[in-house]
């Protein structure tokens, strides 16, 4: 039975107190096969203004919702200066959302919650879920594509949150979506033949991510990001604390074979760095990571049939030179050298057509869509 939105209490969550708050998914997904649960340790950090460098640029406040004491509901809002200042807006956003079924009143109540905050503090319409900033992988909420699991840092929610968001007033403002491609068969004679003709005319090489100069290295990934990526819809520039931070958090997970750097006369002009599935190793852990599970991960990350293209991006004075075709041909060879199968690109910004057509050429297709929702603030 729904519960009654009288019911319903929203309480502010200090972020050195977010136990509740991080236990709420297992309330909501404890029957879901396809759910990956975050691991506990992972996410405490995500929060902590100390460790996560967003917080240099941002203020959050998170809510949880109860219903005769029992936690039910949570969401986090968000002012990003640092997007305000790069847009010339006003923005606030929410994130991190999460209701029981029965719970639609306290999805209201938090959305309200979210909205009031944001606006007390300037912000001119509330947009999400985004967790924290567009720079994050996993934006979005899912609308199209149940039924999979979700890729490594992919965004994963029920169906009805929808439904639960639109009642409260908000309307599609932006999709993102996900595309697929089996690793077989490979990409055509032609497209092969395009390729080689493009190396041959420039000096240009393809190499591997360098894991004994990897923080200068993803550092380079961050500027071909900041370059490649500024005119794209909700673009906000990657601080170089931001790039840090990524690369610690990137660093067991990349497989040097697949993350890969184009560069032209020594200069690095692009990138495609693809992500093991790591999802198929969490999901096991169950949120926690113990010392036979981190061996686990350790000896099993390279054996993942299954790859996510997560950051991809050339500069932009290098465009039309083919690079990204080299880099993705590139990636489709050595990820066949160490087991991978299935691959994901994702997200692409709907009205990305130049790369929709780009990945739909090379035999990828569209097959999970998230939803970006906005709300004008009266």
């Amino acid at each position: 039975m729904p519960y009654p939105a009288s019911s319903i209490t929203v309480l502010p969550i200090a972020l050195h107190d977010t136990k509740a708050f991080l236990r709420v998914p297992w309330r909501v997904y404890h029957r879901d096969h396809c759910w990956v649960p975050p691991l506990q340790i992972e996410r405490r950090a995500f929060l902590n203004p100390h460790k996560n460098p967003f917080f240099q640029h941002a203020q959050v406040q998170l809510f949880l919702a109860q219903h005769q004491g029992e936690t039910v509901g949570r969401i986090a809002a968000v002012i990003n200066q640092a997007h305000d200042q790069f847009h010339g807006e006003r923005a606030g956003f929410f994130g991190l959302f999460e209701c029981l079924p029965e719970a639609a009143s306290a999805a209201t109540a938090l959305l309200q919650a979210a909205t009031t905050w944001v606006q007390a503090r300037g912000a001119t319409f509330l947009r999400g879920p985004v967790n924290f900033s567009m720079n994050e992988l996993d934006c979005g909420l899912l609308v199209e594509g149940f039924g999979a699991a979700p890729v490594f840092h992919s965004a994963y929610n029920p169906p009805y949150y929808a439904e639960f968001i639109e009642a409260s007033g908000f309307t599609k403002c932006k999709d993102l979506l996900a595309f697929y491609r089996h690793y077989h068969p490979w990409p055509s004679a032609r497209i092969l033949q395009l390729v080689e003709r493009l190396q041959a005319r420039r000096n240009l090489t393809i190499r591997p991510i360098n894991m004994h100069n990897f923080r200068q290295d993803i550092a380079q990934v961050a500027a071909i990001y900041n370059d490649a990526w500024s005119d794209n819809w909700g673009f906000v520039p990657l601080t170089d604390a931001e790039a840090q931070h990524m690369a610690s958090a990137l660093r067991l997970a990349i497989i040097p074979e697949v993350a890969l750097l184009a560069e032209l006369d020594g200069e690095v002009i692009g990138c495609f760095i693809t992500l093991p599935d790591l999802n198929q190793l969490l999901q096991p852990m169950r949120g926690r990571l113990t010392p036979w599970g981190m061996l686990r991960f350790l000896t099993r990350r390279r054996r993942l049939d299954t790859v996510r293209i997560a950051i991809m991006g050339v500069k932009k004075r290098y465009r039309r030179l083919g690079v990204d075709l080299m880099l993705y041909v590139e990636t489709w060879k050595q990820a066949a050298t160490v087991g991978v199968v299935r691959g994901e690109a994702a997200w692409i910004l709907e009205d990305n057509h130049l790369m929709i057509r780009a990945l739909e050429a090379l035999g990828a297709s569209a097959y999970k869509r998230y939803r970006l929702y906005q709300k004008d603030i009266e």
